[in-house]
């Protein structure tokens, strides 16, 4: 199998775990939580001092593979252990079979991200497989144990086999350390009680009173486990906490889509944004609605995929992948007017559907049993199901939704949508139709389907209203069909109906009526308020008067919200389709008659010449080790930790004894960062002589005694890791200087813009992280797309996006993202610069704004005004560059635009 390359918002969650680890290793989970996420933390069931967290992964996300790299991650930056053992939660058996098989299979992708820290050493296994890991295996080999919650969740600790006395395991606890089982004592049902000795008829049980179960459970607390938990919202109850507690976890790790607010420390959150700019999943939903009834609806699923296969018949032969689109009907339920079997009928019969491409799969037909929907010989381009299809089913081609039961009452449309959401081979097609997902509903009115659909996207998914607003479009607001357009060319602007919500329960008072797109109409024979257009705050404060209760109060706020942000989302110049002029990249020629080519940091660190072998290479000037009586502090980045030990169970050999030697040491840390970047490039002859030298330094020259390294090994990884980074980053900014600057002695290269390469804002291409996205209420007329990222509600910065959003010579703007490649940067000694601000001006020009509160004279923003001065520099009048400060501010925009 391919192995899965992490995208950009996957490993900015693994790296924001990384961080948090780190930190709450320091600081205790609590306050390292409230740094790095801006939020108060839930203590919950587990208290501070256990780490708690979630990584918050919409459907369509990837959890699975986040787990797996998340398990080598958390045993190096929290455990500080070469073996782990890890419990890996699912929801159900179904579930649990295919991860299990998947974390099993050589090759597969899940298996690959623990094997590659592991080897193939590595043990997972089912529960009734953990007693055949013999004792020695454990802490000298990766476990991973992947079980159902439910296995460990019950009242009643006798009737689970996991917490019974096992002969079994008594090979294990022979040879346990005392003090570990000590820690046993205080956990839920850990102990052996005179009752159940009493009742032991074998005798087994007799002197065992009051001391730790022979237990497949007391076994994996004794090694406190990295707890991995999927779909962790279901996890939020007082016998699934005593079930964690049972397992004793140094560590948990929490993965869902829709995580309980008051419950879960939300470390991370992916927006739809961030999935479909990676090609994730498919944007936007084209909605059509069809008040006529199921007839409409079938037969326009049935024209929309046809419609779709010659769209892929299409890009296969320009050399895409194979897909064949597939249509999910949800039918109604037996006894209405057309359930599954009766829809089956009427596709043979009167839609004429050859019967080998119509398969039934509800609780009583499986009719997909067996079948491999991917192969190209498979017929199936119609699957039918009322509620839901099993559980962990994936149907790598579907495409288009058709629910003949009304989207608010549906059971389980979320999970059909989900299927259509993802994005067959995470990869962009080459034909925009085959882009989008397509849902055909029963429903009167637009608003009404998308509202029912925006509930399923928020309530069950994991999507916020930001992201909803921009997922969902009117079949009649797309081009759908560009037979004559080129592939991925882009669409003309286009005219959308207006948003309208309906407001139910509120009276249409002589206020309300004289708000401007405010009507009063009647709805399933219900009169309710219509509202079309923004709703500003004297509006809500009026709709809001007209309801008692606070909870039907945050209803109509929620309301509001959704409608706002659908309102802005159509207005984007991005929504309607209209162009972002290109933005030119930097080039490099060696001279006059040279090829142009791409100036990027790789570029200049290709001159860079790095000798690790220097007196100054060798010392690691922010790592240090200090010892008070028996206790050794390790010191870095300005943060102290004390040392403690692992303990020997969890020991890949026996770090703590005197007997190791400086060359382990030094294999071990060459096996650890033989990948890492930083020291790319060096042959692992060079690498060791290198890592032997600071070894040999911090023995000799700093007195840190061997097995103190030793124990202290990852941060001295990490440490080593840093520095190297350090020293690249001072040779290369001198390199950059030189030849791109051209601040040396005059043999600097030749920088003009490549407009042949041009950077292009893409609509749809904007993934904003949800947890820095402006959420205040005023509205950006201008900004390209419906949401902002990293922006507060207020401030220096604020005001500075207002005035460019209001300035006459914009045409529209962008708040510039920090990631290659949806964001713009120019390149620096360090890697990319992205200016906060980037705008379209009226006259065509393109112009990068950067705004500095502090730090503006630190030597790195110095480099970085350089470069954008350059590039503005080279275009020949067609980019401007506006370095900008808050004292000021409106007249250094002037000059800037000028």
């Amino acid at each position: 199998m391919t192995p899965i390359t992490l995208k950009t918002y996957q490993q900015t969650a693994l790296d924001t775990l990384a961080a948090f680890a780190r930190a709450a290793r320091v600081k205790g989970p609590a306050l390292a939580f409230g740094e790095l996420a801006g939020r108060p933390w839930h203590a919950g069931a587990f208290g501070d001092g256990l780490p708690c967290v979630c990584l918050r992964i919409p459907t369509g996300g990837g959890k699975t593979v986040l787990a797996a790299h998340a398990v080598p991650l958390l045993a190096r930056e929290w455990a500080a252990v070469d073996a782990p053992v890890a419990v890996w939660l699912v929801p159900s058996d179904a579930i649990r079979q295919q991860t299990l098989k998947a974390l099993q299979t050589p090759g597969h992708p899940y298996r690959a991200a623990l094997a590659d820290a592991y080897g193939e050493g590595l043990r997972v296994c089912a529960l009734e497989d953990v007693a055949q890991i013999a004792p020695p295996e454990w802490g000298r080999n990766a476990v991973v144990v992947v079980a159902t919650i439910q296995s460990f969740r019950i009242e009643d600790a006798g009737q689970r086999n996991v917490y019974s006395f096992s002969e079994s395991f008594e090979p294990h606890f022979r040879g346990a350390d005392e003090r570990a089982l000590a820690g046993l004592r205080d956990l839920p049902d850990a102990l052996v009680t005179p009752e159940d000795v009493a009742a032991d008829t074998t005798g087994v049980l007799a002197g065992f009173a009051g001391q730790p179960r022979w237990s497949l459970a007391n076994w994996l607390a004794l090694h406190r486990p990295i707890l991995i938990v999927d779909e962790a919202h279901n996890a939020k109850t007082d016998k699934s906490f005593t079930a964690l507690q049972r397992l004793n976890p140094g560590f948990i790790l929490e993965l869902t889509a829709t995580p309980i607010a008051a419950k879960t420390n939300v470390l991370y959150h992916v927006s739809a944004q961030e999935l479909a700019a990676e090609d994730m999943i498919k944007l936007p939903i084209v909605l059509a609605e069809h008040p006529e009834g199921w007839p409409a609806a079938v037969f326009g699923a049935v024209q929309t995929r046809r419609k779709l296969e010659a769209e892929a018949l299409k890009d296969e032969a320009a050399g895409a992948g194979y897909v064949r689109p597939i249509v999910l009907f949800q039918a109604q339920n037996t006894g209405d007017e057309m359930p599954p079997e009766k829809l089956r009928d009427y596709l043979i019969d009167e839609l004429k559907l050859p019967a080998n491409q119509v398969v039934v799969a509800t609780g009583k037909e499986r009719g997909l049993d067996d079948i491999h929907l991917a192969a190209r010989d498979c017929p199936v381009r119609y699957v039918i199901t009322v509620q839901a299809l099993r559980e962990g089913w994936d149907c790598p081609f579907a495409y288009v939704l058709c629910s003949l039961q009304k989207l608010s009452s549906a059971t389980a449309v979320e999970q059909l949508l989900g299927r259509v959401l993802r994005m067959p081979y995470a990869a962009r097609r080459g034909r925009e139709a085959l882009n989008r997902a397509y849902a055909h509903v029963c429903a009167a009115e637009f608003s009404q389907a998308a509202h029912a659909l925006a509930d399923r996207l928020i309530e069950h998914m994991g999507f916020e209203a930001l992201d909803v607003a921009s997922m969902i479009a009117a079949q009649s607001s797309l081009p759908l069909w560009g037979n004559d357009l080129e592939p991925n060319q882009a669409l003309e602007p286009v005219q959308q109906a207006p948003i309208a919500t309906n407001f139910e329960s509120i009276a249409a008072t002589p206020e309300l009526l004289a708000v401007p797109g405010l009507q009063q109409r009647a709805v399933g024979g219900v009169a309710q308020v219509v509202v079309t257009g923004h709703i500003s705050q004297d509006t809500e404060a009026l709709l809001l008067s007209q309801v008692r209760g606070a909870k039907k109060q945050e209803q109509v706020r929620e309301q509001v919200a959704q409608h706002n942000a659908l309102v802005a989302a159509q207005a984007a110049p991005a929504s309607r389709c209209v162009p972002f002029a290109p933005l030119p990249t930097l080039g490099y020629r060696l001279d006059a008659q040279a090829p142009l080519w791409p100036l990027e940091r790789e570029a200049v660190l290709d001159a860079v010449e790095l000798d690790l072998l220097t007196p100054q290479a060798v010392q690691l000037t922010s790592f240090q080790v200090a010892q008070e009586s028996d206790i050794f502090e390790i010191g870095m980045d300005g943060a102290r930790v004390a040392l403690r030990s692992a303990g020997s169970a969890q020991m890949a050999m026996d770090w703590e004894s005197s007997s190791i030697d400086a060359d382990t040491l030094v294999g071990w840390l060459d096996q650890s960062l033989f990948k890492a970047p930083e020291l790319a490039g060096l042959t692992q002859s060079q690498r060791r002589a290198f890592l032997a030298a600071v070894v040999k330094h911090q023995l000799h020259s700093c007195g840190v005694p061997l097995v103190v390294l030793a124990q202290a090994r990852f941060r001295l990884a990490r440490a080593i890791e840093a520095h190297v980074g350090d020293l690249r980053d001072a040779a290369t900014r001198r390199a950059f200087q030189q030849q791109v600057l051209g601040l040396g002695d005059g043999s600097a290269w030749l920088i003009e813009p490549d407009w042949a390469h041009p950077h292009v804002f893409e609509p749809g291409r904007y993934p904003a992280p949800v947890g820095s996205r402006y959420g205040g209420r005023y509205q950006f007329g201008k900004h390209y797309f419906p949401v902002l990222a990293d922006l507060k509600d207020g401030g220096q910065e604020f005001q500075c996006a207002q005035l460019i959003d209001r300035h006459p010579k914009v045409r529209h703007w962008v708040r510039n993202l920090d990631t290659a490649p949806c964001g713009f940067g120019l390149p620096t000694s360090r890697g990319r610069f992205y200016a906060d601000f980037v705008a379209e001006l009226a006259d065509g020009r393109v112009a990068l704004l950067e705004f500095k509160g502090l730090l503006q004279h630190e030597p790195y923003e110095l480099e970085k005004r350089q470069v954008g001065e350059l590039w503005a520099r080279s275009s020949g009048g067609k980019a401007v560059f506006g370095w900008l400060t808050f004292e000021g501010l409106a007249q250094q925009l002037d000059n800037a635009l000028a």
